[in-house]
């Protein structure tokens, strides 16, 4: 009888141990599989948002291209006079910046008279920044980056529809895909004396912002109707140019939501394929532009085909396998060494059951054996503290990730992330409430000469201690921040009147003009600051950051050590 009663623990302990070996096995599998999917959703979308981060940021800088070319005098003058003096030197800032931007196929200045004469003009042929004269300039002023561009104020910026480039007479990006920009060029009485026009190659464009994408990632662009731009088959690309339309929508019906004002991500994880496109995982975030004939908004979308993310997980697969069958083997041959030593416990609580049944006294009962089931639960419990050890130990880790995402690694202070949120959130405060908010942003002066005669180190005591003095002389409702390099923002968390706004910039200009002490001695520098306040100098975060950032040029320009507000800055036309 014992023996068949440990026989039959014996096939009953290797059976639950090969059912458990595969469960366990198949659910690791299928939480693999899961895992990755939503690991690759997250990049991709985070890779989407960054890429769109570029877009706009590549859009900026344009945009500033434009305003240094129009607002050079040089320029004016060009249009003015005509002087072959003044259109080289025009010629020597297109080619520097053509140099520094190799997506930039031509750059023209183009007068508003003579039916829009194009003065000066550079084309991109090869790599090389060509300027074309004499018979090659052409009238212009029928186009309407030229007629509309002079209707705009003064910084206004005239954005084409992306579109492929058949204008007559364009040398550089002839048949290719083509974005446009504007800017006039104004007098002083604010009359437009011609514009600056760049043409930007949109596949160059993309190829510089994606070429830190992983290979596998696949690109899609299309404009707020959903005519695809951009797309990983060069066939299915501006088929209205060749009159039929190829929508983003018709082959992901999942981003419909997005052409119709819907501003969150859509992620879409497509298993089965469809004619000539394999099973893919994608990411498609909407990115608002102020170009009319775009209906003012592109979607962006990187996708991942499904074999590509799921690769890993097979490997996983395989390795589950081997060791499932393993641990079978295991089960089977530790179920015959463990089922004799198991009975006896066995038989005991069976025994003490029969007598409590009975109402006889149990006994004893074999709970401190020192025995494979002592040792499982002795490992068991050794287990169960390490476990929750590793999730505080997790726990300390992921809370300093969190802090370091949000805070300059150098001063501790505030990074450039978490004062955009904040200012975010002080904007939408703001206008709910019909209140004011104030930027004041800070650059110092002379700081690279403590560099160059100290030393970088001396350079980092100096930031650190700056922004010590800075942390503690504000209030806890003001967010101080450093941007990078010697540049620091301070939010203030309450609203204040110009003249509070300047007290406070004499108190930083003050405090920050007190040396510093350090192992080199005693450091000093001063401070530039550009005082920015909603709504009078900007109604979203990014206008109030350019304009403090104008004024804080503005008055560094002016004299060291001085403020100066964004709409004072704005009145005297001082700036970058």
């Amino acid at each position: 009888m014992r023996l068949r009663i440990s026989f039959k623990l014996a096939i009953l302990l290797a059976l639950v141990g090969a059912l458990a070996a595969g469960l366990t096995g198949f659910y690791a599998y299928e939480a693999s599989r899961k895992l990755q999917l939503n690991s690759a959703r997250t990049e991709l979308l985070t890779s989407t948002q960054m890429l769109a981060r570029r877009i706009t940021l590549m859009q900026g800088e344009i945009t500033r291209n434009l305003q240094m070319l129009t607002r050079h005098p040089v320029a004016l003058a060009t249009l003015l006079y005509g002087r072959t003096s003044d259109a080289d030197q025009v010629a020597t800032l297109f080619d520097g910046v053509m140099t520094a931007n190799p997506a930039y196929l031509q750059v023209r200045l183009i007068s508003a008279d003579g039916h829009g004469m194009e003065r000066v003009r550079l084309d991109r042929i090869g790599s090389l920044a060509v300027r074309l004269v004499g018979d090659d300039l052409q009238e212009k002023g029928h186009f309407p980056y030229v007629a509309d561009a002079l209707r705009l104020p003064l910084g206004g910026t005239w954005l084409s529809r992306i579109s492929i480039n058949h204008e007559t007479g364009t040398y550089a990006g002839l048949d290719q895909p083509l974005l446009q920009l504007a800017m006039p060029v104004m007098d002083d009485q604010g009359l437009a004396r011609g514009v600056v026009v760049i043409n930007v190659d949109l596949n160059g464009l993309f190829g510089l912002l994606a070429a830190d994408l992983p290979g596998s990632y696949q690109l899609y662009l299309a404009n707020g109707a959903g005519d695809v731009l951009i797309h990983p088959d060069a066939t299915q690309t501006f088929g209205f140019d060749r009159g039929r339309r190829v929508l983003l929508q018709s082959e992901f019906p999942d981003t419909v939501s997005l052409f119709t004002g819907q501003a969150a991500p859509v992620l879409i994880d497509r298993s089965e394929a469809l004619p000539g496109r394999p099973p893919q995982v994608a990411a498609f975030i909407p990115q608002s532009i102020e170009s009319p004939d775009n209906d003012n908004r592109l979607v962006i979308g990187l996708a991942q085909p499904l074999s590509f993310v799921l690769a890993r997980s097979d490997e996983v697969g395989s390795a589950i396998v081997r060791i499932v069958l393993g641990l079978c083997a295991l089960s089977a041959a530790l179920a015959v060494v463990v089922s004799r030593a198991v009975s006896r416990p066995i038989n005991a609580v069976t025994e003490a059951a029969r007598r409590f049944e009975t109402g006889e006294p149990a006994g004893e009962l074999p709970v401190d054996r020192q025995d494979e089931i002592g040792s499982l639960a002795r490992s068991f419990q050794k287990m169960q503290t390490r476990i929750a050890q590793q999730l505080l130990d997790l726990k300390d880790k992921q809370d300093q990730l969190e802090h370091l995402s949000h805070h300059d690694t150098l001063t501790d202070l505030p990074n450039r992330r978490l004062f955009s949120d904040r200012l975010a959130q002080a904007l939408a405060y703001a206008r709910r409430h019909g209140e004011e908010v104030t930027v004041l942003f800070l650059d110092l002066d002379d700081f690279k000469r403590i560099n160059d005669e100290f030393g970088h180190e001396a350079g980092d005591l100096l930031l650190q201690g700056l922004a010590r003095r800075l942390q503690a002389q504000m209030r806890e409702v003001d967010t101080v921040a450093r941007l990078g390099g010697d540049e620091f923002v301070v939010l203030l968390g309450t609203p204040a009147h110009p003249v509070h706004a300047g007290q406070i910039a004499e108190k930083l200009m003050a405090l920050i003009g007190e040396p510093v002490d350090s192992p080199m001695g005693l450091l000093q520098v001063g401070v530039s600051v550009g005082i920015s306040q909603y709504p009078r100098d900007g109604e979203t975060a990014d206008q109030i950051m350019a304009n403090a950032d104008r004024a804080m040029y503005a008055a560094k320009k002016v004299a060291g050590s001085s403020y100066r507000f964004a709409a004072e800055a704005s009145v005297r036309g001082e700036g970058a």
